[in-house]
């Protein structure tokens, strides 16, 4: 695996966030055509949410599914009963079953993802002999979807999931690539003929090839790969291009597809989330689709299903995307300014904001709070109250808040309010220096803990991730640490330090409990802590449980809840102190 620019760490992370900007001006036209649905989603829905699903996607013109897998072949798990030997399936229901059904009654068509394989991610292109084993696992997923599903109308094509990028690459790579492509691509055609192939890779403007190295990689690829259509994410939502980005990008695709297969299908996949696993504005998604409408025919995107549709988001998304297509442009009136803006410092490391809603003409979605003049959280659940956690204590803070709506229209700054978090109570000594512990999981072998040592040693990492004294995991599970401190000891505080960069995929752990025993077998909980708000950039905090009283133990354990989205977790020190 290469290690050439931070955000290739993002690529086990897809899905994912960070809000950028809204462009001022809109333009009018462009129309989602389809989504992405990742298969967990779809397991979850009742059948009515199924029909419902489909009901709304074509009141809002949408009228394509791409189911975006249908095995995983490093885990041998399917979303459906599978027939190939040695897989399982792992959902509640026949995901497949659900998604054509419902798309036979809605007039709607299907694209069904083969397999997925984390495994892409290090073996990437170089690895002849892995991808020459993926692609015959394709082929005999693809049979055995067929032979159950073939009866319905709405299976209308398939998609390959293993997502290529702009990393340096060399040509014997490409011609690996092809390889899979033609393996594969033959394949389908020879069983249906006629139901296109669609991939959909992507480019971060950090990364190694430029637009127009990418377009010579791609024009070998695609002259001698039987692919049908290119839906190219635009990769906005994740941090690997801005708006104005998008046009020299495109343009060397399409000029890759007219060079060297001039029938396939340019689509766009628009992004529809932050990466905070937020819905993005439907004005900078109307402005980097139209951004690229010179290039491209239609528009997927990623996702309707997750991030515009009313049974996922507030639906004030999804009423004002359909102003927008009813009228072509995005509605411009902001909320009004929230009012009545107060502080009051709870302890050393906490702040209580309160204010006065705002309204708006179609409705406020939710509130930025800005911290010393950065924006550090946004609410969007209806609340006007806000906890700001884990500061400095002794330290001035001033505040303001301002409302958005699903436009993307934000209300005046609100008045700033200005308050002091009181001195903290010092402990001193650290009775975790040196001490031995153990992980429940393993460091990742890129981002190790170097000797087993790194945790309590008392050497804190930069704020780049390459430090050695970070470790990193890449899971959504609950993962755990228990430290040996020797002997029962009086604990007055506990905390643990974590890197935020949200451009690499390295985000704040949701949550950190903390437990004591006396014998390493019965644990009791003493707290826990919640993710604070430091912002978008990155920075390094710690995460404290303090003034803690009639805590004493031998054995200190951290339970680590990732957040939701896969990604990562960096830590370099955990402290105990009396």
């Amino acid at each position: 695996m290469r290690h050439t620019a931070n955000w290739r760490l993002a690529a086990l992370a897809i899905t994912v966030l960070f809000c950028l900007s809204a462009v001022a001006q809109d333009c009018s036209g462009p129309a989602l055509r389809g989504s992405f649905l990742q298969p967990a989603l779809g397991d979850a829905w009742t059948l009515k949410q199924w029909h419902d699903e489909f009901h709304y996607m074509r009141d809002a013109r949408l009228d394509q599914m791409v189911l975006q897998w249908t095995a995983d072949s490093k885990e041998k798990t399917a979303i459906y009963p599978i027939g190939v030997a040695g897989y399982t399936q792992n959902t509640k229901h026949d995901v497949v079953e659900r998604a054509l059904t419902a798309a036979d009654a809605s007039g709607a068509q299907v694209y069904l993802g083969l397999q997925i394989n984390d495994d892409w991610w290090t073996n990437y292109l170089s690895d002849k002999a892995w991808l020459k084993n993926e692609a015959k696992v394709a082929n005999v997923l693809a049979d055995d979807l067929w032979k159950r599903y073939n009866q319905h109308a709405s299976l209308t094509g398939w998609y390959l999931g293993f997502e290529v990028d702009n990393v340096e690459s060399t040509q014997a790579e490409w011609t690996n690539l092809v390889a899979f492509y033609r393996t594969v691509g033959n394949h389908l055609h020879k069983l249906t003929p006629g139901k296109p192939i669609v991939i959909s890779p992507f480019f971060s403007t950090t990364a190694d090839l430029s637009p127009a190295q990418w377009q010579t990689m791609w024009e070998y690829a695609l002259k001698r790969s039987p692919i049908d259509v290119l839906a190219l994410q635009d990769g906005v939502g994740v941090g690997h291009a801005s708006n104005a980005q998008l046009p020299e990008w495109f343009s060397a695709v399409q000029n890759a597809i007219q060079n060297s297969r001039p029938r396939m299908q340019f689509w766009a996949n628009a992004e529809t989330f932050t990466l905070d696993s937020e819905p993005r504005p439907i004005r900078s998604i109307v402005n980097d689709m139209c951004a690229v409408q010179p290039y491209v025919s239609s528009y997927l995107s990623f996702s309707f299903n997750h991030y515009l549709s009313p049974q996922q988001v507030n639906p004030l998304y999804y009423r004002t995307y359909l102003s927008y297509l009813a009228t072509g442009k995005v509605e411009h009136v902001r909320p009004t300014t929230p009012a009545d803006l107060t502080s009051v410092a709870l302890d050393s490391h906490t702040i209580r904001l309160t204010w006065i809603a705002s309204t708006d003409n179609v409705g406020v979605v939710g509130y930025n709070i800005l911290r010393d003049g950065r924006r550090v959280a946004s609410l969007r659940d209806g609340t006007t109250t806000f906890l700001d956690s884990q500061l400095n204590p002794g330290t001035t803070y001033t505040y303001q808040v301002r409302a958005f709506d699903a436009a993307g229209n934000l209300s005046v700054l609100s008045a700033a309010t200005t308050v002091t978090t009181p001195e903290p109570h010092l402990y001193p000594t650290n009775i975790a220096l040196d001490k031995p512990y153990t992980a429940a999981m393993p460091a990742n072998p890129s981002y190790p803990d170097t000797a087993g040592v790194e945790l309590t040693d008392g050497i804190l990492g930069s704020t780049s991730f390459a430090d050695p004294a970070w470790q990193g995991r890449a899971t959504t599970k609950v993962y755990t640490f228990t430290i040996d401190l020797g002997a029962v000891q009086v604990i007055k505080e506990v905390r643990s330090h974590w890197l935020q960069d949200k451009p690499s995929a390295i985000l704040l752990p949701k949550q950190v409990s903390c437990l004591v025993s006396d014998d390493n077998v019965n644990f009791s909980a003493v707290g826990a802590v919640s993710k604070p708000s430091p912002g978008d950039g990155t920075s390094s905090l710690w995460y404290t449980l303090t003034d803690l009283t009639g805590i004493n133990g031998r054995y200190v354990q951290l339970q680590v809840k990732p957040g939701s989205n896969a990604g990562w977790t960096f830590i370099d020190e955990i402290e105990v102190r009396q």
